[in-house]
């Protein structure tokens, strides 16, 4: 019986492990980047905002998450912006993450990223009139961050099921620049056939908060 229980306890704790999105402190070129990967869920921001607690001043976060807790995903991209943080996109960045890539001071992308939206589902994963209520409140706070037309009304017709990536003229009209900020991976040739100056990028050795 004992067995038992502590096999349930373990899965329970292993599955919390997996859920959480991994966060690394990396130095890059610019200075300290966040490096958040994996879906966003509950206690995401609490771990995100210990790193502000250490002396070095970060500069940046490098983005790539499927999307996740939506609540979880505002107060995240309510940090990003009260730090003015520059954020760089060189995956898939949808649903929740990309509510934080808009709420970047700077924006940047990478040539695979993709970045998708799609209206906002109950608890339930449905679409009721309080999940469309809260759709219309994020369109509206977008138009604010300086979102453009064309990416709101993907967000807003698009099914909750479904996504719908933004294309060039939606990064555009965001005022999104392609290439990685912090430089910690190779990007195209210039015009004059040579190659841009980069620098590696490495995790901290220092132990996540």
């Amino acid at each position: 019986m004992m067995f038992r229980v502590f096999c349930l306890l373990l899965a329970i704790l292993l599955a919390r492990t997996s859920w959480a999105a991994d966060i690394q402190r990396v130095t890059a070129c610019s200075g300290v980047v966040l490096r958040l990967r994996g879906d966003i869920k509950d206690g995401d921001y609490s771990r995100l905002r210990a790193h502000f607690a250490r002396k070095e001043a970060i500069v940046g976060l490098d983005l790539s998450s499927d999307g996740g807790d939506l609540e979880e995903g505002l107060r995240i991209a309510n940090l990003v912006r009260r730090k003015k943080l520059t954020v760089y996109v060189g995956g898939e960045c949808d649903s929740a993450c990309a509510f934080v890539f808009f709420s970047a001071a700077k924006r940047y992308f990478g040539r695979q990223s993709k970045i998708g939206v799609h209206s906002v589902s109950s608890r339930r994963d449905i679409e009721d009139r309080g999940s469309m209520l809260l759709t219309v409140k994020l369109a509206r706070i977008s138009a604010k961050l300086g979102v453009p037309d064309s990416a709101i009304g993907k967000m807003v017709t698009t099914r909750p099921t479904m996504i719908a990536y933004l294309d060039g003229a939606d990064l555009s009209a965001l005022h999104a620049s392609a290439g990685n900020p912090f430089g910690s991976e190779p990007e195209k040739a210039s015009e004059v056939g040579q190659p841009q100056q980069t620098c590696s990028s490495r995790p901290e050795a220092i132990p996540e908060n």
